[in-house]
């Protein structure tokens, strides 16, 4: 017999966020968010290693320095200034702000105006992360969240060193069980703040290795801007990502985003947990599987 597969293994209803209890509080009981911006991961990864921050972040292509061809092959589809794609344009985008990023031997392309996009991260827990079950009625199912996203956003400190920290600045999570809710008072809030409703994405993460062609391969990841923002390396599999990016060049809604909105009390749909879940955890799950005819 096949195994059973979920309808929709991507849905889910649940969503995570890790921060520190300063922070968590006010997340739970005002709705108090603070976007963050690619660039800001970037410079995080520098300062305190890769986890909550990742160099990575924004990448549209990247090629080996001595791989001339398809160097230039990238470049003349990503830089308006070497754009000879005209008749083209519904598949090739070239852009005026591609700021090159040199690591070793290998240069990676971004969009400098997306580097700079506020965005929202959550951690979502969808339905393929649970056993599917194979007969009708109401099952238990549990699934585990690995201790690596934990440790990534606790910047991998230990248990000991956290007891040191004063309780602001140790590690909680904030379980929002019902996002559906959450979804609508952070879209309502947005267009109420005079942010356009095209201007507001939201998109899983994909998780691509990266080294998968060797040092000397190429990719093209073939996003328009700034789905980019929205392909992260395979290492950061771990944290299920889900975002929500505004996609706008208008800098006053980049200024106001810049500072903290609130969204009204989340105490009804959330849980606040401040605890440090260094191993981990298993989150169960009740669901029920009607009898198909």
């Amino acid at each position: 017999m096949d195994k059973p597969q979920w309808g929709n293994p991507d849905n889910f209803s649940m969503v995570f966020r890790c921060m520190k209890q300063k922070d968590a509080r006010p997340f739970f009981e005002k709705g108090r968010i603070k976007f963050g911006t690619p660039r800001s991961w970037v410079e995080w990864e520098k300062e305190h290693g890769n986890g909550r921050g990742d160099q990575f972040e924004g990448t549209l292509a990247t090629f080996n320095i001595f791989d001339v061809e398809h160097a230039v092959q990238v470049i003349k589809k990503y830089y308006a200034a070497y754009n000879d794609m005209k008749l083209l344009a519904k598949y090739y985008t070239a852009y005026e702000d591609i700021e090159p990023m040199l690591v070793g031997n290998r240069c990676y392309l971004k969009r400098k105006s997306d580097m700079d996009l506020p965005c929202l991260c959550l951690y979502y827990l969808k339905n393929s992360m649970f056993p599917c079950p194979n007969t009708s009625g109401t099952h238990t199912l549990h699934c585990d969240i690995p201790a690596s996203y934990f440790r990534d956003f606790a910047d991998n400190a230990t248990p000991e060193y956290v007891n040191g920290l004063l309780a602001d600045d140790k590690p909680a999570v904030v379980i929002i069980k019902d996002y559906p809710a959450f979804k609508q008072r952070l879209i309502e809030k947005m267009l109420s703040l005079g942010i356009r409703r095209e201007e507001i994405i939201e998109i899983g993460v994909s998780y691509i290795d990266f080294e998968q062609f060797g040092e000397s391969g190429w990719w093209d990841f073939g996003q328009r801007s700034p789905r980019e923002l929205a392909v992260k390396h395979i290492r950061f599999a771990n944290q299920s990502e889900g975002r929500f990016i505004i996609n706008t060049q208008r800098s006053e809604v980049r200024k106001m985003l810049s500072a903290p909105i609130e969204i009204g009390s989340l105490e009804d749909i959330s849980q606040l947990c401040n605890q440090y879940f260094y191993d981990g955890i298993q989150v169960t799950l009740q669901v029920s599987v009607d009898e198909q005819p």
